[in-house]
């Protein structure tokens, strides 16, 4: 019975240094994330046209402008309409 008392002791005592020599040598590593050279925003596209409230339309063979809704919270783009561009004078 003592032997397994004094083993489990030296388990927890073998535990305990690992657990500091982890806690002092671990936290020093670097990570680093390289994204790609270009700007996430973009340019603005000479087609797209932004509508406000989430809206924007798309100008299609110069006649037609489709036009789409983002839904923020299902993170989905959903068409809304077709119209042709002489409509909008």
């Amino acid at each position: 019975m003592e032997d397994q008392a004094r083993e489990l002791r030296r388990i927890r005592i073998t535990l305990i240094v690992l657990v500091i020599v982890t806690l002092i040598s671990g936290g020093n590593s670097d990570v680093s994330v390289n994204y790609p050279n270009y700007d996430f925003e973009g340019d603005p596209q000479q087609n797209v046209i932004q509508l406000g409230d989430g809206r924007f339309g798309i100008i299609t063979d110069g006649e037609y402008m489709m036009i789409y809704e983002y839904d923020a919270e299902k993170n989905k783009i959903k068409k809304v309409n077709d119209i042709e561009l002489y409509e909008l004078d």
